[in-house]
């Protein structure tokens, strides 16, 4: 429930905020994911922690819908493995304080034992939070079935 108000919110104060410099955003898009990407396969729990909101709805490509506790756990417990993961075409933009982005990844992930090759596009959504931008909403769309991963 808080995340529709938040983002309700954060689209009312948009339309009264400046407009934000393009290039900057998508860079700034660009570095949070690359981050978070990188935490993702490495487990490093403690900088997702900082990464994501408090308020985070995380939908998995298969319908899997998690918040921030439930995706952290699934990480700690081994349940997910993200053993690579990247993105490209990225296209975000700035409303206030959240930007609505687009793109593709890939990746290499272990999902309840099952290796898989996925394909995505994906919708994510950050929020300025204590001067810190924070994933509040990640839902990914497969470009094609998930494949094994080859052994």
């Amino acid at each position: 429930m808080k995340l529709p108000i938040l983002f309700a919110v954060s689209m009312l104060a948009a339309m009264f905020a400046p407009a934000q410099d393009q290039p900057n955003i998508d860079r700034q898009v660009r570095e949070l994911d690359a981050r978070r990407f990188r935490a993702m396969t490495a487990a490093d729990l403690t900088t997702l922690d900082g990464l994501l909101s408090a308020d985070l709805v995380y939908t998995h490509a298969s319908g899997w819908r998690q918040t921030k506790a439930e995706f952290l756990a699934s990480l700690r417990s081994g349940e997910l493995i993200y053993r690579s993961f990247a993105s490209e075409n990225i296209n975000a933009k700035a409303h206030g304080n959240t930007i609505v982005a687009t793109g593709r990844a890939s990746g290499k992930v272990r999902n309840k034992g099952a290796e898989l090759n996925v394909d995505l596009l994906y919708l994510e959504v950050y929020v300025k939070q204590d001067g810190q931008w924070q994933l509040a909403a990640w839902e990914s769309t497969r470009t094609s079935l998930a494949t094994p991963s080859p052994r």
